[in-house]
């Protein structure tokens, strides 16, 4: 008979996506009785987000992210194997190193989306800072894609210690119309802050858009405090974050979706867009353009360019019926390989790999 495996999950403020996911893991590992699988978060965040009072939800360990715990504080036992998400939370390290000082066979597996950073000299006090500090620590790293593989790789993990695939949207989202009969649209979603790059991208839409009214941007976040810094006319619409199903509709009114960070890495939205059939409109600096975008469903710009966004934007208008009907079906096909059921199967490689086993 196997002995009872504990594996914990630590995810900072836990947002709605992971969130999910995890509730989709539970409901598969609650059926294998011999592992014990528990969630810790930190409790700085609205639970009422989440409208939920299952099982699931009140079995989450709510921490304060600024205080040292030990696991018999949390009426935990020492985990066999230990998910930490987050370098920067002080409960989550410290429950990492007492984890080994308490057990030196528990394995603790990085879960990260960090990418590379432009900057060469940064990225190396980066890898520095990580291999001093942190590396002899972790055994394996679980991250979102191929850029944050990259990075993983400069903070000294081997090829085979890197699993991908940790995120997912929201299994809500899909195609619902067909991209030729939606209107002339663009959406963006995320939040309205510097790195988002909105500002630039009003300007350059306007500019693109001076002798025509036919297109329309549509912009979905918050921080309204940033709203005076863009140059909105009506031509440019900005509402609100919204639930997911008002969200789903929105994504399939709209022909393209446009990201224009100046540094994104990963980018979940762009998977909520390609699951809805969007064409995609994409800085060159989002992490998950080796996931999610190629040359048949997916214009990519610099940018920090005015020039290479406004030709960006010129070249989606001008795509006829059938490159756009291509780039939808592109979207729709590359948005099927990351799933909940792949994030389940992701995660048991790495528990098999933990106790070196081949098939639990």
């Amino acid at each position: 008979m196997l002995s009872q495996i504990n594996i914990y999950f630590t995810w900072n403020e836990l947002p709605h996506y992971a969130y999910s996911a995890l509730k989709f893991l539970n409901s598969i590992l609650k059926k294998k009785k011999f592992i014990n699988f528990k969630i810790i978060s930190t409790k700085n965040f609205n639970k009422k987000n989440f409208q939920e009072n299952n099982n699931f939800f009140r079995g989450i360990k709510w921490i304060n992210p600024n205080k040292k715990y030990t696991w018999d504080q949390l009426g935990l036992v020492t985990p066999d194997i230990y998910f930490q998400s987050g370098l920067n939370i002080k409960s989550f390290n410290y429950l990492g190193e007492i984890t080994k000082i308490k057990n030196k066979n528990s394995k603790i597996i990085f879960v990260a989306d960090s990418i590379l950073d432009s900057s060469n000299i940064k990225q190396f006090l980066k890898n520095l800072r990580f291999r001093l500090f942190y590396k002899n620590k972790f055994d394996y790293a679980f991250v979102p894609g191929v850029a944050s593989k990259k990075c993983m790789i400069n903070y000294g993990f081997g090829g085979k210690e890197i699993y991908t695939g940790i995120l997912s949207a929201l299994q809500i989202y899909k195609t619902k119309k067909k991209i030729q009969k939606r209107i002339k649209q663009f959406i963006y979603v995320g939040q309205f802050i510097e790195r988002k790059n909105i500002q630039l991208l009003c300007k350059v839409f306007n500019y693109v858009m001076k002798n025509t009214n036919d297109w329309k941007l549509i912009l979905v976040g918050n921080n309204n405090s940033n709203l005076k810094n863009l140059e909105l006319n009506k031509n440019i619409q900005v509402i609100p974050y919204m639930s997911a199903s008002k969200l789903l509709n929105l994504y399939n009114e709209s022909t393209f979706f446009i990201l224009p960070s100046l540094i994104d890495n990963w980018g979940l939205v762009v998977h909520e867009a390609s699951k809805c059939g969007c064409f995609l409109i994409l800085s060159e600096e989002v992490g998950s353009v080796y996931e999610f975008a190629n040359k048949n469903n997916t214009i990519l710009f610099n940018p920090k360019s005015f020039c290479s966004i406004a030709n960006s934007i010129k070249k989606a208008i001008s795509l006829n019926n059938e490159e756009l009907i291509r780039g939808s079906l592109e979207s729709q096909r590359l948005s099927k390989f990351y799933n909940y059921n792949n994030i389940y199967c992701q995660f048991m490689k790495i528990v098999n790999k933990c106790l070196k086993k081949d098939n639990y």
